[in-house]
This record gives C-alpha cells, structure tokens and sequence, in this order.
C-alpha cells in the first residue's frame, strides 16, 4: 500500500512539473527572463553588441590591411560555471560578418586541424598536391583577451523588509597589437541585476 501511495505522488509531482521553451522572437516570452539573476541570452546578446560595436567605431583596426585576431582566455571570475566561449563567439561572429577582422583559430589552439593536415607530408597514402604547402599559414596581428567579473551587494531597504541582493557583473576586454605589445582597445560593459537568489561562490 505504501509503494503504491509513493508512486502516486511521484506521478502527481511529474504530472504538476513543466517544461516550456522561450521563443527568444516573442516579447513576452523574453520579458519573463527578466528576473533571471544568472547570466541569460540577452546579457550576452547585448554585451557582446555593444562590445563589438565599441571595437569596430574605435579605429583600432585603422591602418590594418588585413586584421587577424587571436583570441586569448576570457577569464570567469563568476560565481556561475559557463564557458567564456558563450560570449566570444557572438563577438567573433559579428567581426566576421561585418567583414572588419579575420579570426586565427589555429594559432588559439581552438582548431588543430591546420597542423594535423601538415603532418600528413611525405605520407604516402595522401596525395601530396592536396596537402598545404610551406609558409602558408597567416599568423595574427592582434590579441583579444579579458575577464568577467562579477560583485555581490546587500540591498536593505528598511526594518520588516527583505533583504534584496545587486548583483553587479562586469565585461572587461583588451584588444592588443602583437607587432607592438599596445593595447589599442579597451572596454568595460557592466550588467546589473537585483533579486533574490542570487548566484554566491
């Protein structure tokens, strides 16, 4: 009797559970993501926009004929695990669309394919007209690194009442020219947020 007790409830509990998926072209469904303290969609949507459109007003790739960016670590100084990549990818994204900058995906160590396919020279079983030649390889000019930052604060807005946390983040990037070692762009975004339930280390 008491099994039977137990996997009606389990039943009850999975029946009362629910599942939706946000259309991110739908206003009101992007509008109930507002009280999401965690870094969400939009965050990165609009952070890496703003970043990218600081980057390519800035003049910083004035003089390059051909910039090629390297993207080094973005640091997650965040209470929150995710992959920096989530950020950097609608940036590099939008660089390459835009057709202002080239991304060096093989000197970053993100795409080992480049090597690989040289090490098949002198191989035998390849055709060795279809494998890429000596000094072909283009290395990049420019540098993109920086760090996400994240700070708690206590909100107390008086005595009986709750107490609220701000929750401030922080984009910092730096775009540096190899040649020089300078950095040629830099940019803070901050991304605020206050609630409940806040992520804590």
């Amino acid at each position: 009797m008491k099994k039977l007790i137990s996997c009606a409830v389990c039943l009850a509990l999975c029946a009362c559970a629910e599942t939706s998926v946000v259309d991110l072209n739908d206003s009101k469904d992007v509008a109930r993501m507002q009280n999401v303290m965690e870094l969400e969609y939009r965050d990165w949507t609009n952070t890496a926009e703003k970043m990218t459109k600081s980057m390519i007003s800035s003049g910083a790739f004035k003089g390059k004929t051909k910039p090629i960016i390297a993207i080094a670590d973005i640091k997650n100084d965040t209470a929150q695990r995710f992959d920096t990549d989530i950020l950097t990818k609608k940036i590099r994204t939008t660089l390459l669309n835009s057709g202002t900058a080239q991304i060096a995906t093989n000197y970053s160590g993100e795409d080992a394919t480049s090597n690989n396919v040289r090490k098949l020279r002198n191989d035998q079983e390849y055709d060795q007209s279809t494998i890429a030649s000596r000094g072909t390889l283009v290395a990049p000019n420019m540098s993109l690194s920086g760090k996400m930052l994240q700070r708690n604060l206590k909100l107390d807005s008086g005595w009986f009442s709750s107490v609220d946390t701000r929750v401030e983040y922080y984009l910092q990037l730096t775009l540096t020219d190899l040649k020089t070692g300078l950095s040629v762009w830099e940019d803070e975004q901050p991304i605020i947020k206050e609630g409940d339930h806040a992520p804590t280390w």
